[in-house]
């Protein structure tokens, strides 16, 4: 369904309206609508697919309303931005593009690249904080098996020596620590991302 959101500032006066839209239906009267808010105008496109949203700008009458596009990293490219004269600027904040309408900038697509490249730089180093966060973990559960496991061979060492009835309830507890912690450690190695955590790991140790 498409709706109409306003943000207000504490005295309840308008300061931005928002359309978003989930239909690419009744676009036409959704923009007359628009067009009568006198404020910072936003279109947010990112429910929709990347088809009907270049569909959706590039038939916008920048000539008549001023209003700034939301879309998402994956609904954008340098081809489709290249298709459309209603681009006048690019941004990119709160991992969203933000494109302003209006006539095409000769250097939207420089801007663009420019970005583009900013934004993909810094995605890989989100990838690489997670995958070295995933392998600090699987590092620490190695240590709590190796640690279950030397407490493992100590309460063997014990039930051989001596007649203790907390023994047993004492090795049973820790035998199913040790087996919850063999599960977890194989979950992770064998998910398609805990296989690339592992490879990468091993080449920044060098293995």
């Amino acid at each position: 369904m498409n709706k109409f959101y306003m943000e207000l500032d504490d005295r309840d006066n308008g300061l931005s309206v928002t359309l978003t839209i989930a239909k690419n239906e009744g676009i036409q009267d959704l923009y007359t609508r628009l067009s009568t808010y006198d404020m910072a105008k936003f279109i947010d496109l990112t429910k929709i697919d990347t088809g009907n949203v270049w569909d959706i700008i590039n038939d916008f009458p920048a000539d008549k309303i001023d209003a700034v596009f939301i879309i998402s990293d994956f609904q954008i490219n340098e081809s489709l931005l290249n298709t459309t004269d209603n681009i006048a600027d690019i941004d990119f904040k709160n991992e969203l593009y933000y494109l302003t309408s209006g006539s095409k900038s000769a250097h939207i697509l420089e801007k663009y690249r420019m970005i583009n490249i900013n934004v993909k730089q810094k995605s890989k180093s989100y990838e690489l904080e997670i995958v070295e966060s995933l392998l600090r973990e699987q590092d620490k559960n190695n240590e709590v098996i190796n640690g279950l496991v030397r407490e493992k061979q100590q309460l063997q060492f014990s039930r051989g020596r001596a007649d203790d009835d907390d023994l047993e309830t004492r090795y049973l507890d820790l035998m199913e620590k040790y087996k919850q912690s063999l599960d977890r450690l194989e979950q992770l190695r064998s998910s398609k991302l805990g296989k690339m955590q592992v490879a990468y790991w091993n080449r920044k140790r060098g293995y």
